[in-house]
């Protein structure tokens, strides 16, 4: 009975030990032999050739990420390339509060596919949008006030120093025409709303003086005028120019006033 007594412990022991410590056959079966290294674990490539090519995949990402946002707000005019704006802004933030809250339960492959899916949007975006932020090749962009016209538009900006043009009614042919304000009082502007006229902007910023440019009209019509300091115009300072005539062009309004057809630049 003694040495039945002794033996079992050493049993148990040996039992205990061959549960703890893994077999040859197990170390195998985790770390196979033979399994070739990773490129990007190699010891010369992740010493020499990860520091030198990450930096610069890095900054060429950054450079078509901010390249894509730049046409999508290009290719927008008026209060869309706000809107736009407030929207990526928005996703940015709203995500990258859900990926921090489910970052514990997700998978970092999960979100590399999100983070990614994001990006490959905005590039997409930039790539569609890429033909309408690019600037297009038109006629001149306004006429020199040096032209010669064979009529003159005459307006008074602000008399009295009242948000006004006087008169708000004026009348035109088709072709060119010389448009001279005078000014009541400084702090306003003389624009035409319609581009086709390519009439220049008047800064009307001296009391006493008179400014003058050149607009065309193509066609009849009417033609608002307007100054352009906002709130200027909600509050009553335009006025109407209506055009007669025959359509005309560029280079047939620019003979008729005898400038050179190339007189417009």
């Amino acid at each position: 009975m003694t040495d039945t007594t002794t033996d079992e412990p050493q049993n148990s022991e040996e039992e205990e030990g061959e549960t703890l410590l893994p077999t040859a056959r197990d170390s195998e079966a985790v770390t196979p032999a033979g399994d070739p290294v990773p490129f990007w674990q190699r010891p010369l490539v992740e010493r020499f050739l990860v520091p030198l090519v990450l930096p610069i995949l890095v900054v060429v990402g950054l450079v078509a990420y901010i390249l894509n946002i730049s046409r999508i707000f290009l290719a927008g005019h008026g209060h869309i390339p706000v809107i736009v704006g407030s929207i990526i802004t928005a996703m940015i933030l709203i995500g990258a509060t859900l990926l921090s809250a489910a970052s514990p339960r997700l998978r970092q492959s999960a979100i590399t596919l999100v983070s990614a899916a994001f990006i490959l949007s905005i590039m997409s975006s930039g790539w569609l949008v890429l033909g309408h932020s690019q600037p297009k090749k038109t006629g001149p962009a306004s006429l020199p006030a040096t032209l010669k016209t064979k009529q003159t538009l005459a307006d008074t900006a602000a008399p009295g120093g009242r948000l006004a043009f006087a008169p708000n009614s004026l009348k035109a042919k088709t072709g060119l025409a010389k448009v001279e304000v005078t000014v009541a009082a400084p702090g306003h502007t003389f624009n035409l709303q319609d581009p086709a006229t390519l009439f220049q902007s008047l800064s009307l910023d001296a009391a006493g003086s008179k400014k003058d440019g050149v607009a065309f009209f193509p066609h009849a019509g009417s033609y608002v005028y307007f100054c352009a300091i906002p709130g200027h115009e909600a509050a009553g300072m335009k006025g109407t120019i209506t055009v007669t005539g025959p359509t005309v062009t560029l280079t047939e309004a620019l003979t008729a006033t005898g400038n050179p057809p190339t007189a417009a630049g």
